[in-house]
């Protein structure tokens, strides 16, 4: 029974419900033809034009009554007063007032505690299409609040906490507006949006309504440079979350070809005038995984707090793009002939084509850095070497380890040390490094997790042979490893085993099902166009695979057969291979072309001299001076 003495005699709906159209659930009873399908028929009655079951048959003077009506406040009931006795404390009711109706006296709804829903806008597509105008507009119209998320041009690397504060303030004081429209969702990369929905989600909240307004790529388009690397990626990242990352929901597509900017705009309010919005939303993100059981962290601050505790006590610069060390040479004859008498103190270890990463141990989890992102993700499924060495290890600021490895094919090979409690790979040799390895990680021989073995020079050939799977022999410099740099004493000779090179695509044409791209790789910091070398694909492995411009794809370069008999040879072409997920740079000119043409200095060749030399392992210099002494 309602404790409001002047609650209307028929049954309320429980105070548990949501008060909403239907008494008996919280939407009613639905027709599944009809879920965010409304539009498409006419016989159904759209929610927002259905009368509400409140104000169906009631006086007018029981209509729109605010929560702060006086007669909302009286005392309750007494649990002594008998059945039907209206309490008011002082005195009793008279026979009168029991005799007459009991709508006699002005009514007043039983107010609503449900909290007022803030409706999220999101306005996604490519540059300078209008997506500004419209997110604006939508703003001022419907009264919301709009909030840009691109970073200042001179603001660098953002982190995603710096990201997301915008949203973060504007949330703080939610209370004063009924929705907001969120502009530059996708600054950086695909991924950001996910940063964004967290965050919401810790408010409450959720997306509501997608407005994406759909266009052709226009080379020509002005403030667009497409010759800036970062246009080149930042196009097929806001492509793709929209053709895959988003699920369900209330989406608004608005085709902007052939429109003015502000037939666009007018085209967007009209279809978004369409949208239940009051409805619950149903708009999900695509869950992101590095490998089974190994998410995306999608905490904006826990991210900045893991990767801000890397950088600190690996004492990184704010240019360094990476953790780990790369090398910066390929191994010739030259150089090794060089080089010959220091290589006897140099340790090899097999180099796997893939991504580049950091496994981080960080209080009480295990983290995967994808740089190449600026990612995070957490490895839920760790061995149990992993797992001993979190709990064992004294931390340092947090930081109980970090490991340089290689993620490719679903395996996460580890490949060297970079922090291990208060000793850093920086400051350790490499003999040290590869000890200490063994004696922590010794076990990691098979499964998700491997560990990769290391050799001395003269057994070049056996590591070879123990690794089919190795795309090269990485040449590791005895001292301490130059953490977040590119070391020009490690050396990389490629095995040739695959013949395959990473290549950003361009400027697409379809012709007789079959795409044709124009080829990029890197050089001196930027991209260079591939002169004469033109990247083909089917249709259908466009579509399987959703590619586009400015993604960077895996493939070999061959011969084009042409003629009826394909007997004789045309120009060269590349082929698709693969989709480089993870990847946002080109292969370098120098790298293409030792990986795809023959090797200068065969393989055999090279195991021959590395025969020759004999394994001293290194010492640090006061232990040398020592001797001498």
């Amino acid at each position: 029974m309602s404790l409001n003495p002047n609650a209307p005699p028929w049954n309320v709906p429980d105070h548990n419900m949501d008060h909403g159209m239907d008494p008996h659930g919280r939407h009613g009873h639905q027709d599944p033809r009809f879920h965010n399908f409304s539009g498409y028929y006419p016989q159904h009655i759209p929610m927002h034009q259905m009368q509400s079951v409140q104000n169906m048959g009631m006086p007018r003077s029981m209509m729109n009554h605010g929560y702060n009506h006086p007669a909302a406040h009286i005392h309750p009931m007494q649990h002594s007063a008998p059945p039907g006795q209206a309490f008011h404390q002082g005195r009793a009711r008279g026979q009168a007032y029991l005799g007459g109706h009991v709508n006699a006296m002005p009514a007043v709804p039983a107010p609503s505690y449900r909290k007022q829903h803030i409706v999220v806008v999101v306005v996604l597509g490519y540059r300078c299409v209008g997506k500004t105008t419209v997110a604006r507009q939508i703003a001022k119209v419907r009264n919301y609040r709009y909030v840009s998320l691109k970073p200042s041009e001179d603001a660098g690397s953002v982190s995603p906490e710096a990201f997301v504060a915008p949203v973060v303030e504007l949330l703080a004081s939610k209370n004063s507006y009924e929705g907001i429209v969120i502009d530059d969702i996708v600054s950086q990369n695909k991924y950001d949006p996910y940063y964004v929905q967290s965050v919401l989600q810790k408010h409450g909240l959720k997306l509501d309504v997608v407005v994406l307004l759909d266009s052709e790529l226009d080379n020509a388009k002005e403030g667009v440079d497409y010759e800036d690397p970062q246009q080149r990626k930042l196009h097929p990242e806001s492509y793709e979350f929209c053709a895959c990352h988003l699920n369900g929901g209330n989406a608004v597509v608005v085709e902007c070809r052939g429109k003015d900017l502000d037939e666009t705009v007018a085209e967007a309010m009209r279809q978004l005038n369409d949208v239940n919005i009051v409805k619950e939303s149903t708009i999900t993100l695509k869950e992101v995984a590095l490998m089974p059981n190994c998410p995306l962290v999608c905490n904006p601050s826990m991210v900045t707090e893991v990767l801000a505790a890397q950088s600190g006590v690996l004492g990184l610069a704010e240019s360094a793009s990476f953790p780990f060390s790369e090398p910066n040479y390929l191994l010739e004859y030259t150089i090794f002939a060089r080089q010959a008498h220091a290589f006897r103190s140099y340790m090899i270890i097999p180099w796997i084509k893939g991504d580049k990463v950091s496994l981080i141990g960080y209080k009480d989890a295990i983290y995967l850095h994808l740089p190449a992102y600026n990612i995070l993700f957490q490895l839920n499924d760790s061995p149990t070497a992993l797992t001993h060495l979190l709990k064992e290890t004294t931390a340092t600021g947090g930081l109980a380890f970090i490991f340089e490895a290689t993620f490719a094919a679903n395996k996460l090979h580890v490949s060297d040390l970079l922090l291990l409690g208060g000793m850093k790979g920086s400051e350790m040799l490499v003999n040290e490094r590869v000890d200490l390895l063994k004696e922590k990680l010794g076990e990691l021989r098979e499964g998700a997790v491997q560990l990769l073995p290391w050799y001395p020079v003269k057994d070049m050939e056996m590591c070879k042979k123990e690794n089919p799977e190795a795309d090269g022999i990485l040449f590791v410099n005895p001292d301490g490893i130059q953490v977040g740099e590119y070391d020009s004493r490690n050396y990389l000779y490629p095995l040739h085993r695959k013949k395959t090179v990473e290549l950003r695509i361009w400027n697409g044409n379809f012709t007789g099902g079959v795409w044709t791209f124009d080829a990029y790789c890197e050089e001196v910091g930027t991209e260079k166009l591939v002169e004469g070398i033109p990247v083909h694909i089917n249709d259908d492995v466009v579509t399987e695979y959703c590619i586009n411009d400015g993604n960077i794809l895996e493939c070999t370069r061959e011969e084009q057969s042409v003629g009826t008999n394909k007997a004789r040879k045309g120009g060269k072409h590349y082929v698709f291979k693969s989709r480089c997920q993870w990847a946002s740079k080109p292969t370098t000119t120098y790298k293409q072309e030792c990986f795809v043409n023959e090797p200068k200095w065969p393989s055999d060749r090279l195991a021959q001299a590395c025969a020759a030399i004999t394994y001293t392992p290194a010492v640090r210099r006061e232990v040398q001076n020592e001797a001498s002494g």
